[in-house]
């Protein structure tokens, strides 16, 4: 019994052995081609736009981000080059006038030049730093040319200051001394073209040095205009008169001064501005003496015919590119100018009249010592 059930087993097996070689090579193939489509869309799928893309790693990861930040960092600046300076030294005993004009032309210089204008009182040598250029002194006891022969590279320029000579690199704009008398020859002279009747007189200050030489010119400048100055109405005076008069003097007694000029019909006075105060001022303005002065007044009256000034400016313009290439140095004089005008008392012609004589005395041409 047994026997027969595994023969039959086997021959079932043997039957069955065929089916089963066909099943697996249905398998097979099967399998085949679920491989084939399995490897095709993972294809695709690494094909697709959208699929992340895998960055090659460094060996070295650190490196490339050390170089890019040693690339990408900014420069270290340099430091600014030092600017060209001009220096302005102010000294004692400098007419403010002679500083105002110095200094507005120096900025406009030190503009159309690229440089730097630094403005000091009194002199010291530590001053002069690397970036200066142009040394400008206004005024008295500044003694630049020691300073100029140590600094043998810099142009020195001094204004307003009668110890100051020319040297290699030192310019000496205008003569105090000579100024003074080219001032008090003027003054005399448009005194005498303002008056109606050569009635003039001067008050020069007997603190000046020059008191006696200032005097002089005063009378030779009034009579250049006026010849031996008559008058052609009375009072009958000889003119110019002049009085040489103490600081003291006017400040407390100013009155009866100004009153003896008034009785013998004085009409133009020049007072030299060292003299004057706001109550002389006022005083005169009250009597309608008509006033020329070498100093502006604090604020212009009725009677103020002109002020009379020395500009260095057109000198020290002239004299510029010089300076910049350490020229040797010159003597140039300063520009004689008429101020305050605002009140209309010199007319064109009359004021015609006293540039064609500035140009005149300046050039050489007409004398400080001899009236025609």
């Amino acid at each position: 019994m047994f026997d027969k059930l595994v023969i039959n087993v086997v021959d079932y097996i043997g039957s069955k052995g065929k089916i089963m070689t066909m099943l697996k090579i249905k398998i097979s193939f099967r399998t085949l081609t679920l491989i084939l489509i399995t490897i095709l869309l993972v294809g695709l799928a690494a094909c697709s736009p959208d699929a992340p893309s895998e960055t090659p790693s460094s060996e070295e990861p650190g490196l490339e981000t050390e170089i890019l930040s040693t690339l990408e960092a900014p420069p270290t600046p340099l430091p600014p080059e030092p600017q060209p300076t001009v220096l302005l030294i102010i000294g004692e005993q400098v007419d403010p006038f002679l500083i105002t004009q110095t200094q507005a032309m120096l900025e406009h210089l030190v503009e159309t030049s690229s440089m730097k204008l630094l403005s000091e009182e009194g002199l010291t040598p530590e001053m002069v730093t690397p970036e200066v250029q142009v040394v400008v002194g206004v005024g008295q006891n500044l003694d630049l040319n020691t300073l100029a022969a140590q600094q043998p590279g810099l142009s020195f320029v001094t204004i307003g200051n009668p110890g100051a000579v020319v040297a290699d690199n030192v310019s000496v704009i205008g003569d105090p001394s000579i100024e003074a008398q080219q001032l008090a020859f003027l003054a005399g002279y448009l005194s005498a073209v303002v008056s109606k009747d050569n009635k003039i007189a001067a008050l020069i200050a007997e603190e000046s040095p020059m008191r006696d030489f200032l005097a002089e010119s005063y009378q030779v400048g009034a009579r250049f205009y006026c010849g031996i100055c008559h008058p052609v109405f009375p009072p009958y005076n000889t003119f110019p008169k002049w009085e040489i008069v103490s600081l003291t003097t006017v400040a407390s007694d100013f009155v009866s001064i100004i009153d003896s000029y008034a009785n013998i019909g004085v009409d133009v006075m020049f007072v030299h501005g060292a003299l004057f105060s706001p109550e002389l001022r006022d005083y005169m303005e009250e009597l309608g003496v008509k006033v020329v002065s070498d100093r502006s007044p604090d604020i212009l009256r009725s009677n103020w015919a002109g002020t009379l000034a020395m500009d260095p400016a057109p000198a020290l313009e002239a004299l510029w590119l010089d300076l910049l290439a350490v020229a040797p140095g010159k003597q140039a004089p300063s520009s004689m100018v008429l101020m305050d005008l605002q009140m209309g008392l010199v007319s064109p012609g009359r004021q015609r009249l006293f540039e064609g004589m500035v140009a005149e005395l300046q050039s050489g041409m007409v004398s400080l010592e001899i009236a025609p």
